[in-house]
């Protein structure tokens, strides 16, 4: 009875952990700097749709986010309101936005707002040996037609031998590519560059979750039908 307690235990805080999502962060300041309290923060496109208010520092986190391409709305009464678009969300990680500056305004049109484009930083501060190629790089990226060529063009630590990955001089065959977060045999996948909506590469320092790797891993999300949506509202917005 006791050990059936204890898997059913077990059982369910592995499906508590797995369901973790990911979150949004951010701040919320006029133009002289003075932080918005009460500023209403909303997911207008996403996996998942939900919002929150801004406190007495400005600051709102929304969470949890299932992982996926999100555009953020950012009003308050008086001001411009502010989309975000093309904002990267991942299981169990924080997205930090840019401090977000509202325009006050003297008259708001209706449907008015400021479109501001979500930037990914190539090198995580928290994880310095990882580097994130967003979805917008990828399209810009000529010639880039598969993952072993996108992996190759930015970062100089890959290289492909005899179709296979080379990471800092390490033996091909030892390193581990991962695709929606299922492990492939493939380590050059021929995964379209077009279908990846972000790809993450470790030349070191690799997460003890990948085990033991003694090259590299690539870790590759494929658009969902959520941001192929995006992409084309953010397409819109500018016209």
């Amino acid at each position: 009875m006791k050990s059936t307690i204890l898997i059913a235990v077990l059982m369910g805080v592995s499906i508590c952990m797995s369901a973790q999502g990911g979150a949004i962060h951010g701040k919320v300041f006029d133009e002289t700097g003075q932080p918005i309290y009460s500023a209403n923060i909303s997911i207008v496109d996403g996996p998942t749709t939900t919002g929150t208010t801004s406190d007495f520092d400005g600051q709102f986190k929304i969470k949890p986010l299932s992982a996926g391409t999100y555009t953020v709305e950012v009003s308050y009464l008086g001001y411009q309101t502010s989309k975000i678009v093309g904002v990267l969300v991942y299981n169990n990680k924080i997205t930090f936005l840019e401090d977000i500056t509202m325009t006050l305004a003297a008259y708001v049109l209706e449907g008015d707002y400021d479109v501001i484009d979500y930037k990914v930083k190539l090198v995580d501060p928290d994880e310095p040996q990882k580097m994130t190629i967003s979805n917008e790089l990828i399209i810009k990226t000529p010639g880039a037609k598969n993952p072993a060529m996108l992996a190759r063009t930015y970062q100089s630590d890959v290289q492909v031998v005899n179709n296979q990955m080379v990471v800092r001089g390490s033996r091909p065959g030892s390193s581990s590519v991962y695709i929606d977060g299922m492990k492939v045999s493939d380590e050059m996948s021929t995964l379209p560059s077009l279908g990846i909506g972000s790809m993450e590469i470790y030349t070191g320092g690799i997460p003890a979750k990948y085990g033991d790797v003694t090259g590299g891993v690539i870790i590759m999300s494929t658009k969902s039908y959520f941001d192929i949506l995006s992409e084309r509202n953010a397409q819109e917005s500018r016209r």
